[in-house]
């Protein structure tokens, strides 16, 4: 019995790894459409400060610090 409960753990985990990088791949490739789009319709504008590792602070774009 334990040696089932430690192997439906590993599996969760295995699935819960999968289901967030899924989610992360979706994101990204959703952003990117979205940012082609943009450079479509802007075609001078600069897209290179646009990145899903980025967020807003204070009204300027900076790079999100890696999880402590």
């Amino acid at each position: 019995m334990e040696v089932e409960l430690i192997q439906q753990a590993e599996n969760f985990k295995k699935t819960e790894v999968e289901l967030i990088e899924d989610a992360a791949d979706s994101y990204a490739t959703g952003f990117e459409d979205a940012l082609a789009q943009v450079a479509c319709a802007h075609p001078k504008m600069d897209v290179s400060p646009f990145a899903t590792s980025n967020h807003v602070v204070d009204g300027q774009i900076m790079p999100r610090a890696p999880p402590s």
